[in-house]
């Protein structure tokens, strides 16, 4: 797993692993996974479960970018620990969308605004500054913001199974 790919797993210990755990995930799915009681913006539906394992997926575009859950497996690894794996392509896919439009933007206030193109016109180099901004921002940020989101997401999962589980 590289460290720019949009994929978390790791595994989290708990003292005690109840039998019902995939019940109780799939019930605090349904109710809302990120606030019970509420999936505003955390609308996630469950798309497998057995007595081992269960799936959830994000529904709609702001439950997707919201916080990177987008596909969760979670497993029973053992009699005190849960499994899990994460991926978070549509949130990656966002975020290089947005951070492309945004680099589109810069170039296009550039290229039509006569002021903002004598600055850069004015520096010998200028377009060549204004290129790699535009390459690092529209192509290299958005990587490092999937780097960055991983823990976050996995801290954020890690945090809801803990408390299913103690529940």
């Amino acid at each position: 797993m590289s460290a720019f790919s949009p994929t978390y797993q790791g595994t989290i210990d708990v003292p005690m692993l109840p039998s019902d755990f995939t019940d109780r995930i799939a019930r605090r799915v349904e109710t809302g996974l990120l606030v019970p009681g509420s999936r505003r913006r955390a609308n996630y539906v469950v798309s497998s479960k057995s007595a081992d394992s269960v799936a959830f997926t994000a529904i709609g575009f702001w439950t997707a970018y919201n916080i990177g859950l987008n596909d969760v497996l979670l497993q029973r690894a053992g009699p005190k620990s849960i499994g899990y794996q994460g991926r978070f392509w549509r949130w990656a896919t966002f975020a290089a969308v947005q951070a492309f439009v945004i680099a589109l933007l810069i170039l296009v206030v550039i290229l039509f605004l006569p002021s903002a193109r004598a600055q850069v016109n004015a520096d010998s180099w200028g377009w060549l500054f204004i290129a790699m901004l535009l390459a690092f921002f529209g192509l290299i940020w958005p990587w490092i913001l999937v780097a960055m989101h991983r823990r976050f997401a996995a801290r954020a999962l890690e945090r809801i199974v803990r408390q299913v589980v103690a529940a």
